[in-house]
């Protein structure tokens, strides 16, 4: 689908959601997101070729962010198009090279103290390591035309280098998982997965800085196309879950004094949105994790000594 000249929004599904990626048809050609490992090949190129475009006159594919739907397409990007740079974000760089450094120390780096993890082999969807040509820390400008260029924003709290990118001229926003509101949704609309979400305060820091901008629309990785009001709306959705998850898990504490362990708590809070799958669950690991350390910080709770699984209580 053409968003606007010059711009298109590439479309399929994984596991039941929109899994989008964008492609800027300059004098550079850029493509944001890769995708799974099967979406260049049976997604992303069958678009271009409908262009009149050949894998080969693609210059760069950024991933925003390391997560097996975004990353997955990148060894099939350059193996079908070796001159092709890869480019992610310099903190996520590890994990967007190699699947398995993905899951070790992204999905599944609560497992030991926490027993709460995903699946320990990566699937075939998360690709095949690949390493990247180049990396951005934000503060960088894509030059597209002489006249039309992307400025990349680093915007972390969903990962450590998650990329955005600003197109001043369309007052654009193409923002991948950088903004989550009460969850990601399924194509038909409903909510398919939690909040994942990990650093609050940077997350929050990351809302503020995307109302800072002027954005007349609101491009993303999985949700559906917002402009004006709905951009705002989906700002602060996305700030109250941030504070209900905040109330739950100290009301949560406050209510079992032994403490509760981070399995437990994921329950309560998941139970409080009352709308993500119960299947999907053990994803929320992340942000309540986030919200646990960020409260322990702030010596509103302290884990209790020797637990194990860990657990958490109310401070003294």
């Amino acid at each position: 689908m053409e968003l606007y000249q010059g711009v298109y929004q590439i479309q399929s599904l994984f596991g039941g959601r929109n899994l989008f990626q964008y492609f800027f048809n300059g004098d550079q050609r850029v493509l944001l997101d890769t995708g799974i490992a099967q979406t260049p090949e049976k997604a992303i190129f069958p678009y271009l070729d409908r262009l009149k475009i050949k894998p080969e006159q693609l210059t760069l594919a950024i991933t925003t962010h390391a997560d097996i739907d975004h990353q997955g397409g990148n060894d099939a990007i350059k193996r079908l198009s070796p001159g092709t740079w890869l480019a992610c974000g310099e903190a996520d760089r590890t994990l967007v090279e190699d699947p398995a450094a993905l899951y070790e120390r992204r999905y599944n780096f609560l497992k030991v103290e926490n027993d709460v993890a995903l699946d320990p082999v990566p699937p075939p969807d998360a690709g095949k390591p690949r390493k990247m040509d180049l990396t951005f820390s934000g503060g960088e400008t894509i030059r597209l035309k002489d006249d039309w260029r992307l400025e990349v924003l680093h915007v972390p709290g969903h990962s450590r280098g998650h990329l955005a990118f600003y197109d001043a001229k369309h007052r654009a926003a193409f923002v991948g998982d950088a903004i989550h509101g009460r969850g990601c949704p399924k194509a038909t609309g409903e909510l398919a997965i939690p909040v994942t979400y990990y650093n609050v305060d940077i997350y929050l820091s990351t809302l503020r800085y995307f109302e800072s901008l002027p954005i007349d629309v609101l491009y993303s990785g999985h949700w559906p196309v917002m402009r004006g009001e709905e951009i705002r709306d989906f700002i602060a959705d996305s700030r109250h879950t941030v504070e209900l998850l905040d109330r739950v898990i100290l009301l949560s504490l406050e209510r079992q004094r032994p403490g509760l362990t981070l399995k437990e708590l994921i329950d309560a809070v998941a139970n409080a949105v009352g709308e993500w799958p119960r299947e999907s669950w053990t994803l929320a690991m992340f942000p309540v994790k986030g919200h646990l350390d960020r409260l322990e910080t702030q010596g509103k709770i302290q884990r209790v000594a020797g637990a194990h699984p860990a657990r958490w209580q109310k401070a003294a």
